[in-house]
C-alpha cells in the first residue's frame, strides 16, 4: 500500500520552494528492509537529494521513535543554524551531539540503496515493511505500527485551534512574503 500526504508549510523558518529548488521531501511511501539492513530510497526522495550519492541518517532527537534523514544540503543548513548559538549552548551541544555526531554518512548504490546501522534499525524498531515519510528537508523512516500511531497523535493537533491558527498565520505571512517579491518589494 502506498499513501501520499502533501503538506504546504515551512520548516523551522526556513521556506520550502521545491518548484524552484526541487529538493524538497513530500508524501510518504512503503518499502521494505532487507535481512542485511539495505533499504531502497524512494525516487522522489533520491531526486531530492539533488541526485548526490550521499545521505546522512540519524536517530530522531524528537523521540518519535523513527529515523530521520538528509543530504548534504540540510546538514550545510544545521551547521549554519548551530553556529549561530554559543559555542558552549547545552541546545548547541544537544544537536551536534545527536544530529551531527550522531549521523551515519551512508553512501547510494547504483540501484538506489543504503544500508542502515543495525543500531539504528534496532532504536526505531525497523523490521521487514517499513515507510519512508517527507518532513520538507528532511525524510524519516518508521516502521508501520509507529508511524501509524505517530499521525493518529499529529492528526488530533492538527485539528486543534491553536494549530489551525498558528498555521494559518505562517501560510497568510509567506504568501505576503511572495506577493511582495512578485511585485519588486523588499519582504
Amino acid at each position: 500500500m502506498i499513501v501520499h500526504v502533501y503538506t504546504w508549510f515551512t520548516h523551522g523558518g526556513v521556506e520550502a520552494y521545491p518548484d524552484k529548488d526541487g529538493r524538497v521531501f513530500f508524501s510518504t511511501y512503503e518499502g521494505a528492509i532487507d535481512a542485511k539492513g539495505r533499504v531502497s530510497i524512494p525516487a522522489p526522495f533520491r531526486a531530492a537529494l539533488g541526485g548526490n550519492s550521499r545521505v546522512f541518517i540519524w536517530i530522531a532527537p524528537d523521540g518519535s521513535g523513527a529515523l530521520e534523514g538528509g543530504g548534504e544540503a540540510l546538514m550545510e543548513l544545521y551547521a549554519e543554524t548551530l553556529a549561530e548559538l554559543p559555542l558552549q549552548s547545552p541546545v548547541r551541544e544537544a544537536f551536534v551531539t545527536s544530529v551531527i555526531a550522531g549521523s551515519a554518512d551512508l553512501k547510494i548504490d547504483d540501484t538506489g540503496r543504503i544500508k542502515l546501522p543495525e543500531e539504528f534499525c534496532e532504536a526505531a524498531g525497523l523490521s521487514g515493511r517499513i515507510r519512508f515519510t517527507g518532513a520538507v528537508e528532511s525524510f524519516k523512516i518508521w516502521d508501520p505500527a509507529r508511524f501509524e500511531a505517530h499521525r493518529t497523535r499529529q492528526n488530533a493537533v492538527a485539528q486543534q485551534p491553536e494549530t489551525l491558527d498558528a498555521f494559518h498565520a505562517a501560510y497568510r505571512e509567506v504568501r505576503r512574503r511572495r506577493a511582495a517579491a512578485q511585485r519588486g518589494e523588499a519582504g
